[in-house]
């Protein structure tokens, strides 16, 4: 049997007190916690969701609904997951599709449905990058993140969905700003029709970083002074990845009011997501899917 989550979930606030933009809920007759934006749900034609590390079957370290196979868990219960989790949500483990992330900037475009309909290997990633493109549906693009960005993108004129794993490294090399432009430069989308949704990640609050990271961050962003939070006179740096992908967004033209954020951090809220850095690189994934429905 999966092992038990907490069942009284509600909105929840940041560590400093502003109001998430994602609710939670349960899917299927299992009855697994999801989180959704409020704004994404409000259109039928796609599925996104955002898992928790509640409801499923992996152990310590990785309790316990672990959706990652590169991070040491034990393989069935990893596929146990997986399977929990398209069953809960209606659809068929056949219709994930994921990349082996490597925190760089490519992005998979997914312009057919060759090689994607025999992946049958639910361990194989189909690609390596860290962001995907499609327009077909009944395609459920995937990432596994415990501290990344993940970024949501869908244009609901031209019905095209994409999903961005940005960590510092991938934020740095403005993936997220990569990705828009491929939409836009491909299926000829407007940047006023994109809604975004940046979930749950490691926050400012938290995510201390050092020099080479500081300089890296005054390369990709010399006109912002607000990306790193500076104490103990100037010793310590703090990165908001929330704000660095959100500038990213508005420089393409997205609209602000098309910009949800969780404002929920992995490391301040662990006991419902998984944490690279809180957990001392010990820990499992929890997953970010959206996909077009039939």
């Amino acid at each position: 049997m999966p092992l038990d989550y907490p069942v009284d979930y509600v909105m929840i606030e940041s560590k400093d007190n502003i109001k998430s933009n994602i609710f939670f809920t349960k899917d299927g007759l299992d009855g697994i916690p999801i989180t959704r934006f409020l704004g994404l749900s409000q259109h039928e034609e796609i599925l996104h969701f955002i898992t928790t590390r509640h409801g499923g079957y992996s152990e310590k370290p990785f309790h316990s609904f672990n959706l990652a196979s590169h991070v040491g868990d034990r393989e069935e219960h990893v596929l146990k997951n997986r399977d929990r989790l398209a069953k809960s949500l209606g659809i068929s483990t056949k219709s994930f599709i994921f990349t082996q992330q490597e925190h760089g900037t490519n992005v998979f475009l997914i312009n057919n449905r060759k090689g994607l309909q025999n992946n049958k290997d639910l361990t194989n990633p189909v690609q390596i990058s860290d962001a995907m493109i499609t327009a077909y549906r009944n395609i459920c693009l995937l990432i596994f993140v415990a501290d990344c960005v993940p970024v949501i993108l869908f244009d609901y004129r031209k019905k095209v969905i994409a999903l961005v794993h940005a960590g510092w490294k991938g934020t740095v090399g403005l993936i997220t700003q990569k990705t828009i432009r491929l939409m836009q430069s491909h299926y000829h989308c407007r940047a006023l029709d994109i809604i975004c949704a940046i979930g749950p990640s490691i926050g400012p609050c938290c995510y201390q970083v050092g020099k080479d990271v500081l300089y890296k961050v005054k390369e990709s962003f010399p006109k912002e002074q607000n990306l790193i939070r500076s104490f103990s006179n100037g010793e310590r740096f703090f990165f908001d990845l929330w704000q660095a992908n959100k500038i990213q967004l508005l420089s393409c033209g997205i609209p602000e009011e098309h910009i949800e954020i969780a404002y929920l951090c992995t490391s301040c809220h662990s006991n419902l997501f998984f944490s690279n850095r809180k957990e001392h690189q010990c820990t499992g994934r929890f997953a970010v899917g959206i996909m077009l429905r039939e």
